[in-house]
């Protein structure tokens, strides 16, 4: 009796043991697969960016699925320049923990490498930590749109160029999104949020360029959330098609637009920048009608903007006259508050009726023209002026 509980549990296990290899080597070769898909759709048939690397190497870690790619070089050619820029990278890492196993590890180096035709840089970080969300059913149907999230933290960010001299720094970027990618009409499709902080200017830099503030920006922040179906995935595969020119790809985009909109789209977005004495906040909604025209409203407020501009003519006494001109272009808005200093209230409305600001109608609101916007007008040949003058009469014949 002991003995065949003994074999039929010694069984289990290596059903289970054979089944958890089958998982780990079919898992490890979708990593491999996805860095070198990821790699090659960074390639263009006219070589403006190609991207090579020395090896795709699997992990022999059984509790880890993994694929490391080794010495990464993206080339990018700028018209007019013999010389590419090169962005290089010691090695990309993606892992999946067994006992965690809806969750994708990206992990990058601590420090990427550019040359340019002008100079060469690089980027330092003290850590970084990338993951993504997984959906199960993507596991054995790759048509399935694989990440529902994506959580960022890099820590500890300095610029230093021709060599080690550094040009800036930051103290953290952080960033989270969701995707649900089969979202319905009612239903949100895409979350983002993310900040900036502490970033600053060495203080060499700050002293010689006369920048304001101490060079420092203390808080850059963002949201935004967009609902309704859009097939997004699809659409950034079909953009990294390699033959796909300019045109076809704005065509693409607007098309996506467009059966967004007529599929009930909306969608709403904010920011917030704290520099020196000011913080400005500024947010939007979209939505669209039956006809998939537009409508939605926009704010901006500002405060503290007497000290921030008497800062900045201090610092460029050049400036005075556009912020003199910039401040009667905006008198209407600006108010002077006991615990705001100067402030900005900009409440804008926008739908087919025209344009409101803060109440008061400034424009009209002309039909958004889908079918243009999707096949715009070639635009009209040049002119061919006869040599001479200017006057359009060619030189006599000698």
């Amino acid at each position: 009796m002991m003995r065949g509980m003994a074999r039929l549990a010694l069984g289990v296990i290596i059903v289970l043991a054979v089944a958890w290899g089958g998982l780990w080597w079919y898992t490890e070769g979708r990593l491999h697969d996805m860095l070198a898909t990821n790699a090659g759709l960074r390639n263009t048939n006219d070589g403006s960016s190609m991207v090579s690397y020395d090896s795709i190497t699997k992990g022999s870690n059984p509790l880890t699925a993994s694929a490391t790619l080794r010495n990464l070089r993206w080339s990018l050619s700028t018209p007019g320049e013999d010389t590419p820029s090169v962005i290089s990278m010691a090695q990309v890492t993606v892992w999946i923990d067994a006992f965690n196993p809806l969750v994708m590890h990206l992990g990058l180096p601590n420090r990427v490498d550019v040359s340019t035709p002008r100079g060469v840089g690089s980027a330092t970080f003290g850590s970084i930590a990338i993951s993504m969300g997984l959906n199960p059913h993507a596991l054995f149907n790759r048509k399935i749109y694989a990440v529902t999230g994506q959580t960022m933290a890099i820590h500890d960010i300095n610029g230093l160029v021709a060599g080690n001299f550094p040009v800036l720094h930051i103290d953290d970027i952080t960033g989270h999104e969701t995707i649900n990618a089969g979202a319905g009409p009612t239903q949100t499709a895409v979350t983002a949020e993310g900040s900036i902080d502490g970033f600053s200017l060495p203080a060499a830099l700050v002293l010689m360029a006369h920048v304001p503030f101490g060079g420092k920006i203390t808080h850059i922040g963002f949201n935004m959330s967009f609902s309704g179906p859009a097939d997004w995935a699809g659409l950034m595969q079909q953009l990294h098609t390699p033959q796909l020119s300019e045109q076809d790809r704005r065509k693409l985009v607007v098309q996506a637009a467009h059966n967004w909109a007529e599929n009930g789209g909306n969608g709403k977005a904010s920011m917030s920048v704290a520099l020196g004495p000011s913080t400005l906040n500024a947010g939007g909604t979209v939505a669209f009608d039956a006809n998939a025209q537009p409508s939605g409203t926009a704010d901006v407020n500002a405060d503290h903007l007497d000290a921030f501009t008497t800062a900045l003519i201090n610092a460029y006494p050049q400036l005075q006259q556009s912020i003199v001109n910039i401040e009667a272009q905006l008198s209407p808005y600006l108010a002077t508050t006991d615990v705001g200093g100067q402030v900005l209230n900009v409440h804008v409305v926008y739908a087919k009726p025209g344009v409101l600001v803060n109440g008061t109608r400034k424009a009209d609101m002309p039909p958004l023209d889908w079918a243009t916007l999707e096949n715009p007008p070639a635009p009209a040949a040049p002119v061919v002026q006869a040599p001479g003058d200017g006057s359009g009469a060619a030189p006599a014949a000698p």
